[in-house]
């Protein structure tokens, strides 16, 4: 199977095939900037870069919860699954080109931290198991969540802003997940600017300085 990148009318038409739109992915990442934000130099250090990645997945399967997806912690993996257990999405943090559509498929792309033994599983399951999943009927073994094939939400943070895209991990270089089979970066990233930028969000942005005219006025 070829790689596909989606982007444009391409992206939101292919995130509508996994009955998603924009905004399931927007308002969660939305709500977790926001819960980030309340972290300070007094919580421990990387704590809103975690809170973001929690509150990311939670925020997402609480919205889709709705719409009758159910979720999995199984392996220390946050996964939001769809009512047809077919496949799953989790949000991972992400390093390189995230949201770049000039990226390779290997290589440009990763996960940000290294990962386990149970990701490289779930990866290679994804490598094996995609052919299979796009045959229309194919039975899916409700006992078996780690095998159902799943997507990363990434995200990067950095001054420009917060780049996301939802993509379909099917090989890892060393401990890092860092080859796709599919991207989707939706267009009119909404999260442009240093005032999404995770590492940042505790800072007082800067603005242009203000003259303020002030005249001695005697001794009172």
């Amino acid at each position: 199977m070829d790689p596909v990148l989606h982007v444009g009318v391409n992206a939101v038409a292919r995130l509508q095939s996994l009955d998603l739109a924009p905004r399931d992915l927007h308002r969660p990442l939305e709500a977790a900037a926001a819960e980030a934000r309340l972290c300070t130099d007094m919580d421990s250090p990387g704590m809103a870069g975690y809170v973001f990645w929690s509150r990311t997945n939670r925020f997402f399967r609480e919205r889709q919860e709705r719409h009758g997806w159910t979720y999995s912690n199984s392996q220390t993996i946050l996964r939001c699954i769809h009512p047809s257990r077919r496949f799953a999405i989790t949000a991972v943090s992400g390093s390189g080109k995230v949201g770049d559509e000039d990226a390779a498929w290997s290589g440009d792309v990763r996960s940000k931290n290294p990962k386990g033994a149970a990701v490289a599983k779930l990866v290679q399951r994804n490598f094996e198991q995609l052919p299979l999943f796009s045959l229309p009927g194919f039975p899916v073994d409700d006992q078996e969540i780690n095998a159902i094939p799943t997507w990363f939400l990434l995200y990067k943070s950095g001054e420009e802003g917060l780049s996301f895209e939802l993509s379909m991990p099917v090989e890892m270089h060393g401990k890092y997940v860092d080859t796709w089979q599919e991207r989707i970066i939706l267009p009119d990233n909404p999260f442009a600017g240093p005032q999404f930028d995770i590492k940042k969000l505790d800072a007082v942005l800067e603005g242009p300085a203000v003259d303020v005219p002030v005249g001695f006025r005697g001794a009172i």
